[in-house]
């Protein structure tokens, strides 16, 4: 069973227009996925596995849970019965990040193999001339709003100025559900949240004072805006090139909001 395969399992008997409104797609994408149109769910796989409550594991390679336990799995549990809090806190979130980061990487193996079989089916596929303008089906009008966007970027690397004054923009985005449920949006500067967010990425963000234990969110660190995770007193990269931040060394520290989806 493949990754679309637990998709059209996980959805059972619920309307497909359900999992495409949570993306933000048309409903013809899931049919588009099922006959094989298009793999454009590789890149939601985040997303998705949100929809499901399932975990990005299960979701790229099936695993159960079990009750078995290796002896490398209970090397591990003695250490970390032997760590204290804080520095299990640390070990949790750089194992959710490491986690998170092989899934990435399987999707992307993944997604590269189904290029390369598409490729080849394509040079056997007859040439099929394309209708005339004026019969070519109608498209739905993309659905847009407004959404308040700072012209400022956030960083995914070493900080950036976060002005929090009159510097900002109206941008019109995709109708979606969590568009509507955003206070406002960003742009990533850097790779450290890669390979889930990328350079450049607009990310939706809602306004919260906090955010819990492995969320993705915006912090202000001494006037400077980075967007990570939070791991209780110091924020992680999922980028496993960089270190985390420890909390300690800023004097001003804030949250800004909490990142629930990307434009």
């Amino acid at each position: 069973m493949n990754i679309l395969d637990r998709i059209i399992d996980l959805l059972g008997n619920t309307d497909q227009k359900q999992l495409t409104d949570h993306l933000g797609l048309k409903k013809a994408a899931f049919t588009d996925w099922k006959s094989g149109k298009s793999n454009s769910y590789r890149k939601y796989l985040v997303e998705i596995s949100e929809f499901f409550h399932v975990s990005l594991d299960y979701l790229v390679y099936g695993r159960e849970n079990t009750n078995a336990i290796s002896d490398d799995v209970k090397e591990l549990l003695n250490y970390y019965n032997n760590l204290s809090d804080i520095d299990r806190g640390k070990l949790l979130g750089k194992a959710e990040a490491l986690a998170e980061l092989a899934a990435a990487r399987a999707a992307q193996e993944a997604e590269k193999i189904s290029k390369e079989k598409k490729k080849t089916a394509e040079k056997s596929k007859p040439i099929i001339v394309a209708p005339a303008a004026d019969e070519a089906p109608e498209q739905d009008e993309e659905r847009l709003i407004e959404i308040r966007h700072s012209v400022y970027k956030v960083s995914a690397g070493c900080g950036f100025e976060l002005d929090e004054g009159d510097n900002w923009e109206t941008i019109e985005i995709s109708d979606t559900p969590e568009a509507r449920r955003a206070d406002y949006a960003l742009t990533i500067s850097g790779d450290s949240m890669e390979p889930v967010y990328y350079d450049g990425d607009i990310v939706l963000v809602k306004m919260q004072d906090t955010v819990e234990m492995g969320q993705i969110g915006i912090f202000i660190l001494d006037g400077s805006g980075y967007i990570k995770k939070y791991c209780g007193d110091h924020l992680v990269s999922l980028n496993e090139d960089y270190d985390d931040i420890p909390l300690s060394d800023y004097e001003d520290v804030r949250c800004s909001g909490r990142v629930i989806g990307r434009v």
